[in-house]
């Protein structure tokens, strides 16, 4: 397959495009489509190993205050300390924590939540929130669900993005909550009685949800992002390339090498992602280095297929 001596040749220099030429599209897809996967998975990994330490505090600090989790088929989803009270924790500054038993939810609430990542415990189910691209145009909500009722989650899918917080209260009062008389048939997780107060279990599932979600959120953003970007490029090198050419390269080659000419921009763009810079977003900075690099190789691509010609001689 020489999948990884592909990734350090075409990062360390434009002399083996001429040999990727000759590879199928599909194999180039393949490679594409791994790349995208393994850069998803080092995201993930180092942002929960970042992370863990301080969702490790946070749990032992919340557990202090609710003293833990309990869960039934009559009530749903309910803590230890202040069962029938809606609770609401800021657990660092960019996370909270809201507990809203029976029908204390009401779709208003969210628009005081201003944190980048949350979690809402309902009677049916544990919600995880995270906010992306916050204080912009773009602003989005990706919401993970846990539920517990197993009807219930045959018919709502795990995740979900929403574009406001209007919409993400709307979306949480929509069949999270149990009304009066209502009972949960089919416990899904946890049989009935279930409980739990030791926070260390919590943070690891938390930690493996926030792996999850961020893999998620990566390996689908960037195969959108780099297909499409891909595609547009060929398109462009293909139908604007030298029309003087004497090898001009057909469309499946132009897509090979615009495929592999994407590898190190992916690269470098996880790198700057996962440092989180501020002002340098994974496509500002996918999409710059992509259009610099696809043009160098192109570019030398073109003078070895095509070598300046020696002149035939002056004529005077």
């Amino acid at each position: 397959m020489n999948f990884f001596r592909t990734v350090f040749q075409v990062c360390t220099g434009t002399t083996v495009f001429l040999q990727l030429m000759n590879r199928s599209v599909w194999r180039a897809l393949f490679h594409f489509v791994l790349l995208i996967f393994l850069l998803s998975v080092c995201l993930a990994s180092a942002n929960a190993w970042f992370l863990g330490r301080e969702i490790r505090r946070v749990c032992n600090v919340l557990f202090e205050q609710i003293g833990g989790v309990k869960i039934s088929r009559d009530a749903g989803i309910r803590l230890l300390k202040n069962p029938e009270k809606a609770q609401s924790y800021i657990l660092n500054p960019r996370m909270r924590f809201d507990y809203f038993p029976g029908s204390s939810f009401q779709p208003s609430a969210t628009r005081k939540w201003d944190s980048d990542y949350g979690i809402v415990l309902l009677d049916r189910a544990i919600v995880t929130w995270f906010r992306n691209a916050s204080g912009t145009a773009q602003e989005q909500y990706m919401v993970m669900n846990t539920l517990l009722d197993g009807r219930l989650a045959q018919e709502i899918p795990l995740m979900k993005l929403v574009a406001s917080r209007e919409e993400l209260g709307t979306y949480l009062a929509g069949r999270f909550s149990l009304k009066n008389g209502e009972r949960m048939e089919d416990l899904a997780l946890w049989p009935d009685g279930f409980s739990v107060d030791n926070p260390a279990l919590v943070a690891g599932q938390m930690i493996s949800g926030v792996a999850v979600v961020i893999f998620s959120m990566a390996f689908f953003g960037m195969l959108l992002l780099g297909f499409f970007s891909v595609l547009f490029f060929a398109l462009a090198q293909y139908f604007w390339s030298v029309n003087g050419a004497e090898r001009k390269m057909g469309f499946r080659t132009v897509l090979i090498l615009t495929l592999y000419a994407a590898f190190p921009p992916l690269i470098v763009a996880s790198l700057f992602s996962g440092m989180a810079l501020p002002f340098l977003s994974f496509q500002t900075v996918f999409f710059i280095a992509f259009f610099l690099y696809h043009l160098i190789v192109f570019s030398r691509v073109q003078k070895q297929l095509n070598p300046p010609r020696k002149d035939d001689g002056d004529l005077f």
